[in-house]
């Protein structure tokens, strides 16, 4: 009696499921273009990072600092001991 009713539900189940999936029952539109393929090097946008000096960090701070004005010089940093 269980294989029966488990029949019975699968066929229940089945007759919900389209008989040919949807992107097989349609032929692809002739009419429309495809793009024309273009070089594009891999490497395209990659910047350089090389191996630079050691840079001041007081310097550097200032540099990117919103609104600073490094040519004024106004700073105690001369002053301190390194």
């Amino acid at each position: 009696m269980k294989s029966i009713s488990l029949v019975g539900l699968a066929f229940a189940v089945s007759a919900c499921v389209p008989a040919t999936p949807p992107y097989l029952a349609a032929p692809a539109d002739p009419d429309i273009g495809i793009r024309n393929s273009r070089y594009a090097p891999v490497t395209a946008g990659v910047r350089g990072y090389d191996v630079v000096d050691p840079l001041d960090w007081r310097e550097l701070n200032r540099r990117v600092t919103p609104g600073s004005a490094p040519e004024r010089g106004d700073s105690n940093d001369a002053g301190r001991g390194r």
